[in-house]
């Protein structure tokens, strides 16, 4: 009779402890919307968190589109579900805009914004610092992070990950998803030949006039020249077959076959996927879905 209640008593103690563990283990899946990293009012990010996490579960950080000038992370969150959905962490992040006010007044005002590219990539660096500093708490792994964007979102992304914001190595992996990786110019008559919209909006993006003088400031904010000095990371670049922005030309595919050549040559993990049919929001039915089919594939790869 006492060995009997021995072992129930111990076999009860390995079910509770196996609840327990399990309790631990599993986490539903959650969606924590407009987690603030700063007082801004567009410094806020959507936290998706998928079920099952753990320790070692990789993060994403994403960030939308708009030329710097627009977009919001409501834009994407579908594909932020869709990379959830495949056991990632994301961090749907937005950031503030570079102002355009003036820019299509005739004549076009021309003036500094007090939003530049530089502080958007501190807002990436803010919402980063909050989310590492809440790895413990969701549950989720502290270092295998990686980062991806959409157009605009694409170049921060890439920005971000290549630069001195990511010398802790937190960014391991970089995607980008139609965005533009180089701004710099080899003389300031091709910036002259723009759309005097377009360069008011380049000069503000940037903060620096766009002339031969300052070609070191756009070489700062071309991923491809962060390339070419070794300071990449594994990048996989997607892009839509059509990548055309409204009635600018397209001629990205020469560019990231460029700088496809220039992570080879560094000895850069890399992938080159171009999505047939599929124009510059990736807005077709299934296209989406290839994207982060193709981009979580190449994180998980590297995030091991």
């Amino acid at each position: 009779m006492k060995k009997s209640i021995v072992y129930l008593f111990i076999s009860a103690c390995l079910v509770i402890f196996s609840c327990k563990k399990d309790k631990k283990d599993f986490r539903s899946a959650q969606i924590i919307t407009d987690v603030s990293f700063g007082a801004d009012a567009k410094q806020k990010m959507d936290v998706y968190l998928p079920e099952r996490r753990n320790e070692q579960t990789p993060v994403v950080v994403m960030l939308h589109g708009g030329g710097f000038v627009a977009g919001d992370k409501a834009e994407i969150s579908l594909p932020a579900q869709q990379f959830s959905a495949r056991g990632f962490v994301v961090l749907n992040v937005n950031y503030r805009l570079v102002n355009i006010d003036g820019v299509l007044s005739n004549p076009i005002v021309h003036k500094l914004s007090p939003v530049k590219m530089a502080d958007q990539l501190n807002d990436v660096q803010a919402a980063i610092n909050v989310g590492v500093s809440k790895t413990a708490e969701w549950g989720v792994s502290a270092d295998k992070w990686s980062i991806a964007g959409h157009s605009a979102g694409g170049t921060l992304a890439l920005l971000y990950a290549y630069g001195d914001k990511n010398a802790d190595n937190r960014i391991k992996v970089a995607g980008n998803w139609a965005g533009a990786t180089n701004f710099a110019f080899q003389n300031e008559s091709e910036v002259q030949a723009l759309d005097p919209r377009i360069r008011e909006v380049i000069y503000r993006a940037v903060g620096a006039e766009p002339v031969q003088a300052n070609v070191l400031a756009y070489m700062a904010v071309s991923p491809m020249w962060l390339a070419i000095q070794g300071r990449g990371k594994a990048t996989i670049n997607v892009r839509p077959e059509s990548n055309a922005v409204a009635d600018l030309p397209d001629g990205s595919k020469a560019e990231y076959e460029k700088f496809t050549g220039i992570l080879n040559d560094k000895g850069l993990p890399n992938k080159w996927v171009e999505i047939a049919g599929a124009d510059h929001g990736f807005s077709k039915a299934g296209n989406w879905e290839l994207v982060i089919a193709e981009t979580a594939a190449f994180f998980q790869a590297r995030l091991q």
